[in-house]
């Protein structure tokens, strides 16, 4: 009997301690102070030295967190740890969180003003990281100001508890006194500052485009987008269009006096751009893999579906297809001749080359299958499957679908290798394209 007693006392501290290991690692509850300042609190399933995060440019934590006396930010093996000066392990920290002092280039912006007292976060840059670099299992407490919305995906709720995104993936949440617009399509946050004809334009865009790209893809997104707009005034002459697209969501901030009335020029930008993060939205059905390729293949395909969305929507004719291309083709140009590879462009910030570029390969594929860059994103998303997909990935399918290994070579070439002369190579890619499409229709 003692010996039962025993077992079943064992048994039940055993229990007890596996209790107690289970939920996430950590909890993190971001409350909104007044304007766009965030309280942030970390509460640790278990004492820890440090708390590690993705590295952002520019060292905005380091400038823009204030954290309790005795905690400092370093810098290690490519990740921001917050740790206390002494060493010692804790389980709980609490930081104040600002606004960058202007946009962080090619990142997420971690906390914007957004609207009327809103805010916009970034749960990827308060999301710490397991020892192995990885996004550790957390969850959420979002919490507006008095009064205010917690808006992300399909939740319009006064706060969002135990909280985590359906893509299981860093999101955007806004925080804020903005009600939500929601439609069979999309629910949307706009600012009420956005000029009026750009929103007419934004309701008319929206429904249009998605309906294409569906068409295009095969599928509509499996989660209800959420859509942000907003806009500051900026200075008279300035057209800023500042866009983030993450799985099933995507946001646009305007700034600019040119944007407050009607103008071919903003219009222009305005359809171009949107339709452009739009098709972000289905081509996050392909991740990109462990191994990090180069970000040209989604941006630049998305500009040529772009082009291929506009056209068929009966905003461009053929002339102004051709037209983007052409741009695309001279900005590449201009961006490679200044010394870089293109899979090194993004660490020497020629990010117009991504785009550019990656629009120029995207293109020059298109056209050597005979098919649309919608076309081959399909049959990408098929390849790349749960794990994602990898550079190499990407030209065994140009190889496959144009039928020839060394056009597929030529590209991979054309991303790799310094070109002495990237018109020529350029150039030297479409002709070779042209040639297969020739080749093929005969």
């Amino acid at each position: 009997m003692m010996r039962f007693l025993f077992l079943l006392s064992l048994c039940a501290a055993l229990l007890a301690a596996c209790a107690r290991e289970v939920g996430p690692e950590a909890r993190i509850a971001i409350t909104q102070r007044p304007g766009a300042v965030l309280e942030v609190v970390y509460e640790l399933r278990r004492a820890q030295p440090g708390i590690a995060f993705h590295e952002i440019e520019g060292d905005y934590r380091a400038a823009r967190w204030d954290l309790p006396p005795g905690f400092e930010i370093r810098k290690k093996d490519g990740a921001e740890v917050i740790a206390r000066r002494d060493g010692a392990r804790f389980k709980t920290l609490v930081l104040t969180a600002h606004p960058a002092q202007g946009r962080l280039p090619k990142e997420y912006q971690p906390v914007a003003p957004y609207g009327e007292g809103g805010v916009l976060v970034y749960t990827g840059h308060f999301w710490p990281l397991t020892k192995a670099q990885a996004r550790a299992d957390v969850v959420f407490d979002l919490t507006p100001a008095p009064g205010g919305h917690a808006v992300a995906f399909g939740d319009n709720a006064m706060a969002l508890h135990d909280w985590q995104s359906p893509m299981a993936h860093p999101a955007f949440v806004y925080l804020g006194p903005l009600e939500p617009i929601e439609t069979g399509a999309v629910m949307a946050v706009i600012d009420p500052q956005t000029p009026g004809w750009i929103v007419e334009e934004f309701k008319r865009l929206v429904p249009e485009s998605f309906e294409k790209l569906s068409a295009m893809f095969g599928a509509a997104p499996e989660t209800k987008p959420n859509l942000f707009l907003a806009a500051v005034p900026g200075k008279p002459a300035q057209l800023s269009y500042a866009g983030d697209a993450l799985p099933a969501q995507f946001q646009i901030m305007l700034e600019g006096g040119v944007w407050a009335k009607p103008n071919d020029q903003a219009r222009g930008v305005f359809l171009q751009s949107t339709v452009h993060e739009a098709v972000h939205l289905w081509q996050a059905a392909a991740r990109p893999g462990a191994s990090k390729p180069p970000e040209w293949i989604h941006e630049g395909a998305a500009d040529a579906i772009a082009a291929e969305i506009l056209a068929a929507l009966g905003e461009w004719d053929a002339a102004a297809f051709e037209a983007d291309e052409r741009t695309a083709r001279t900005d590449c140009a201009r961006e490679l001749d200044k010394g870089t590879t293109l899979n090194g462009a993004r660490a020497k910030g020629y990010y117009r080359a991504l785009y550019a570029c990656g629009h120029v390969i995207a293109s020059a594929v298109a056209r050597a299958e005979g098919a649309s860059t919608a076309d081959f994103w399909r049959a990408f998303i098929d390849r790349a499957g749960p794990e994602g997909y990898s550079e190499d990935m990407f030209y065994d399918l140009v190889a496959e679908r144009t039928g020839d290994p060394d056009f597929a070579g030529a590209v991979r070439d054309f991303a790799r290798k310094p070109l002495a002369r990237p018109e020529r190579e350029i150039d030297g890619l479409f002709a070779a394209a042209g040639a297969l499409a020739r080749e093929r229709g005969r």
